[in-house]
């Protein structure tokens, strides 16, 4: 945890002993009243969290306020359902790297039983979210959203696509000699469209290339999801000029 991350508008905040920050506070940090640490809230303001007190049952926190996030990456990530473990990890990670939108869309080859999970249906999926910010140092959390089909996701891209003109990319390893890596002309905002752990069908290559995606590779390796997704991710924030 580099940043610890707030909720809310108050100015004081309470963190209960269950809560796994109480944890990190007191047992790792090994803070005691009138220490300080870095701090954010969700609204974007950055600052200090002043520990005030340690009781039994929550510690009280003062939070001033000292400046303002910078903007997440403009990057979206449209990719299929991974399995709910998968996806803790995968939304960790994007949240650490600073992607600013991440959808999911049910796709021809993928499980409807990682759509159901809890995990997407009760939104447990913003744990690890937190986590991600945390690490990353802002306190500014991804978007997402879930689809149930592949054009459903499309179709609000179009919706986005009226205001202002999106890099297409879509990563496929049967897209022959053109890398993800050669890709030009990349700008923001940008969506990045991925497969499932099954890929894409051929018919969806055709509808994502229908709607103006470049279809790229990723080399001749047989990638897990959560290695696709943060190889290529790196690849065109690098293209963006962000690393």
């Amino acid at each position: 945890m580099n940043m610890l991350l707030l909720r809310g508008v108050d100015e004081r905040i309470e963190i209960p002993r269950a809560d796994r920050r109480y944890e990190h506070i007191v047992k790792i940090l090994k803070k005691t009243p009138g220490d300080s640490l870095e701090a954010g809230r969700t609204d974007g303001s950055l600052g200090v969290a002043i520990l005030e007190s340690i009781g039994d049952k929550v510690l009280i926190l003062k939070f001033v306020p000292q400046d303002s996030a910078p903007p997440l990456r403009r990057l979206r990530i449209l990719m299929g359902f991974p399995r709910p473990i998968q996806a803790g990890r995968i939304l960790k990670d994007l949240s650490s790297i600073g992607v600013f939108s991440i959808w999911f869309c049910l796709s021809a080859l993928g499980d409807k039983s990682y759509a159901n999970s809890r995990f997407f249906k009760e939104k447990d999926f913003e744990d690890p979210l937190v986590e991600g910010a945390e690490q990353g140092g802002n306190p500014l959390l991804p978007e997402v959203r879930t689809f149930w089909s592949l054009d459903a996701a499309l179709d609000a891209l179009a919706e986005d696509e009226k205001t202002e003109s999106w890099t297409k990319i879509g990563c496929h390893p049967g897209a022959g000699s053109f890398k993800l890596s050669e890709a030009d002309r990349v700008e923001e905002p940008c969506v990045l469209a991925l497969g499932s752990e099954r890929g894409w069908t051929e018919q969806e290559v055709s509808r994502l290339k229908d709607r103006g995606f470049d279809i790229r590779n990723m080399g001749d390796r047989i990638l897990k999801t959560e290695t696709a997704v943060t190889v290529s991710v790196a690849i065109v924030l690098s293209k963006l000029g962000y690393m």
